[in-house]
């Protein structure tokens, strides 16, 4: 607890928690792998969020908020940040389709009547002269953009699954710089070693991530 108030607490007073990979600081890399477009899409929720405050709102701001900072002291906690992510893209989301859908929409005001003389002039085609704030095309552009990010966050968040966050095997796999793949057989062969060099109930004391494996 003392930690997430103030990341050198535990570096200076308990090494060993400090020492843990998953309580090391998150870095931006990590951040854009987890959250990819919602890193961008999470500051336009809060600002729409801030726009028509409701007691939703503010909560979902606050936790938006808090939640962050809990994820920058510790990477384990991007677990934490992750709903309120959603939520907040969401609403980014859902408030830019809602304004673009409904310009696209909304009928386009009545051309320019007959001149003085009475004869009608030809209707205006330029859509950046017809009484709407943004050209039309602009709009169309704005909601295919949207729907082809959508599109690229579930292609990403599909391998990221598959590739970090799908390994129930003991025999992990990475790639190396060069794009060649590495085997770390290391849990296997402790295990392993243990097995045929310990009693059959013989108690081993471990970090809790591997105590379900022995």
């Amino acid at each position: 607890f003392y930690t997430l108030l103030d990341p050198t607490y535990a570096k200076a007073h308990i090494p060993i928690i400090a020492s843990v990979s998953e309580h090391q600081p998150t870095t931006w890399a990590s951040f854009f792998f987890d959250l990819h477009i919602l890193v961008f899409l999470v500051p336009a929720g809060m600002y729409y969020c801030v726009q028509r405050l409701t007691d939703a709102k503010i909560f979902v701001v606050l936790y938006g908020i808090t939640s962050v900072y809990f994820a920058g002291v510790m990477v384990r906690l991007m677990l934490v940040l992750a709903p309120a992510a959603c939520v907040l893209a969401a609403i980014a989301v859902t408030e830019t389709l809602e304004t673009f859908t409904a310009m696209v929409t909304a009928p386009a005001p009545a051309s320019k009547k007959a001149t003085a003389s009475g004869k009608k002039s030809a209707a205006i085609d330029d859509d950046s002269d017809d009484g709407r704030p943004l050209p039309l095309w602009f709009g169309y552009a704005v909601i295919v953009c949207i729907g082809v990010l959508l599109c690229q966050y579930q292609l990403h968040c599909t391998f990221v699954t598959s590739e970090a966050y799908s390994s129930p095997s003991i025999v992990l796999a990475a790639r190396g710089a060069s794009g060649e793949k590495i085997i770390f057989d290391d849990f296997r062969e402790g295990y392993y070693w243990l097995r045929h060099n310990t009693p059959q109930h013989a108690k081993v004391m471990s970090c809790w991530d591997y105590g379900y494996q022995i």
